[in-house]
């Protein structure tokens, strides 16, 4: 038979199709990071609490998430593919097998409790056990039809671990570029060109608003209002059109796509991305570590930030999909990543399935935008490679990330010029960990603790040839001195925790919203800022550091509670800011 330039072209081109036929996909882990549910607008007066709407809009974000790594749909739907990942209970929740990761915003906290009912959903039987066994032979069941119970981990600014899911927050240089962007000369540009676009809307929609706030530089929070609005808001649904509802969506998404990416050399503004690839990172390290025990499934919640950045510092808004990834997510919206790999498929016996060398594992990345019921997850090219490249090798993947994540705490304390407790404790550390090391090792060869200490100051000052000549000399004089092993050397000021303090500083929930008005270019600036805050050292263009923090210490109110011995939510074991600096991650 003879065959033809395009018969073998066509041949050529399933060759692949046919070997993955002859494979079996094997998910390890997957890390999943959600855009929270629709809340309370920021320029309402509050509560900001998530809505029934946010919270059915998790809820099916979970239950698509259980349909792809847990148990595959009943119905058999089209749209998620189910990639069970291997080991993963199906039934009863393991959290032993998880991370599940929030921050303290109620409407975030909620919006994971939301996903959490939906990614294991109560077990509406009867579970006999021998915890439901009572011993008069009864049973007891668990509440709400078998409600089962998640372990989430709601982290505030003072955890370390919080800026994983948002490194945006609590980042000076960050908040310095925001007002920096509303300044320059194209952003106010900007401004002029929309500003009859936005008082067009101001006795329809934003009635109740100064007219001065009403402008491009508040385009986000006069979105949520106007979206909040138009959904619950029976007169603002008749009034206000669709058009004028995505042209709102757009010119928000303009604002924070300049807020949250960069800007020249400079990435502090797409600081959320760096810290998302770090844990995504991270969380695939220890599941590689451990040989696909640990850290099955990750999933993390916040809010949009970290989508914009990624989106940018990844490749993918300048991809072949670059249109849908250029704009706000929707509520609820997911990026997902996988670690797998692909074996044989057995036929006969049901074998187990080893866990391959990292030569053997890919990533992908898949991307949600929304909840609707026709919102499938999709996987897209990360690093700028071809629409045929979703899928990557672990080392192409750890190459890619690599170019920028942070590798360690400390890096986003100085990229951040950042003014809180952990950052304050590395910075100290590591100004003092030489002299430290040096006096401690010498204490531990049965000096007295006054003459380490005098050694150590020795050392520190540049006599250090002095100081062991001294100690040759003196060696054989102090050798019966008793030791004192409970007086090791320890320099934490007024930084040490204590068990019956408690650091009570300006710290606030990110509902606790204080508006401060800025004006320019005509008009107002609506600013969220935690006034008085030592996480932001009152202002974002302080001239001086931890000058707010000092007043506490000061004033005698700064005495920490705070435990730093508690084991780090990266599984790395006690993690002690005032020891070696912080390392969550492995070196990318």
């Amino acid at each position: 038979m003879a065959y033809t330039p395009h018969l073998l072209v066509a041949l050529l081109a399933l060759t692949p199709a046919l070997a993955q036929d002859l494979q079996t996909q094997t998910t390890w882990a997957a890390v999943v990071f959600t855009f929270h549910g629709e809340q309370i607008p920021s320029l309402h007066d509050g509560p900001y609490n998530l809505t029934p709407l946010g919270a059915n809009q998790l809820l099916n974000a979970g239950q698509v998430i259980r349909d792809r790594y847990i148990s595959a749909p009943v119905n058999g739907s089209e749209i998620t593919i189910a990639m069970p990942i291997n080991g993963l209970s199906s039934d009863e929740i393991d959290n032993s097998q998880m991370e599940v990761l929030s921050t303290n915003d109620e409407y975030i906290s909620g919006s994971a409790l939301a996903f959490m009912q939906g990614l294991y959903p109560p077990r509406n039987t009867i579970v006999l056990d021998e915890e439901s066994e009572l011993g008069n032979g009864t049973l007891e069941q668990f509440p709400l039809n078998g409600y089962q119970y998640p372990n989430i981990e709601t982290l505030s600014t003072v955890d370390y671990n919080y800026i994983w899911l948002a490194g945006n927050v609590g980042c000076t240089n960050y908040s310095i570029n925001e007002v920096n962007t509303i300044e320059a000369q194209g952003f106010t540009s900007d401004m002029v060109a929309t500003a009859d676009f936005y008082q067009s809307l101001a006795d329809s929609v934003f009635w109740d608003f100064d007219p001065s706030i009403i402008n491009l530089a508040n385009a986000y929070p006069l979105y949520e209002y106007a979206l909040f609005e138009y959904n619950h808001n029976r007169s603002v649904y008749d009034t206000l059109s669709l058009a004028n509802l995505t042209q709102l969506q757009n010119l928000a998404s303009l604002q924070q796509w300049d807020f949250n990416t960069p800007t020249g050399g400079n990435t502090v503004n797409a600081i959320a991305g760096q810290t998302l690839a770090t844990k995504v990172f991270t969380q695939f390290s220890h599941n590689i570590a451990s040989d696909g025990v640990s850290d099955k499934l990750t999933v993390m919640f916040g809010s949009f930030e970290p989508f914009l950045s990624f989106f940018s510092l990844s490749g993918l808004s300048t991809g072949p999909s670059a249109s849908a990834f250029t704009s706000l997510p929707e509520y609820g919206s997911m990026m997902a990543f996988e670690l797998f790999s692909y074996t044989p498929r057995h036929t006969g016996m049901n074998l187990s399935t080893p866990f391959p060398s990292t030569d053997d594992l890919w990533v992908r990345f898949i991307f949600r935008n929304g909840t609707n019921e026709s919102d499938p997850m999709i996987a897209y090219p990360l690093f700028n490679r071809g629409n045929s490249e979703v899928d990557m090798t672990w080392s192409e993947f750890a190459q890619g990330i690599s170019g920028f994540a942070i590798s360690e705490v400390s890096d986003w304390c100085t990229s951040c010029n950042a003014v809180n407790l952990f950052c304050e404790a590395i910075e100290s550390n590591l100004s003092n960990s030489t002299s430290q090391h040096l006096t401690q090792s010498f204490s531990s060869k049965n000096l007295s603790p006054a003459i380490a200490g005098v050694i150590g100051a020795t050392v520190t000052l540049g006599l250090f040839i002095i100081g062991s000549l001294a100690l040759c000399l003196l060696g054989f004089r102090i050798e019966h001195r008793e030791r004192n092993p409970s007086a090791q050397t320890r320099d934490l000021g007024v930084l040490e925790r204590s068990r019956s303090g408690g650091f009570k500083g300006a710290e606030k929930l990110a509902s606790d919203t204080d508006l401060t008005l800025k004006t320019g270019a005509g008009a107002s600036v609506i600013r969220h800022e935690r006034v008085g805050s030592w996480e932001l050292n009152e202002s974002p263009t302080s001239g001086g550091r931890h000058s707010s923090l000092d007043k506490e210490i000061e004033s005698g109110r700064a005495v920490s509670n705070a435990d730093y011995s508690r084991n780090s939510e990266d599984g790395i074991g006690p993690c002690n800011p005032f020891g070696d600096p912080v390392k969550p991650v492995d070196h990318v």
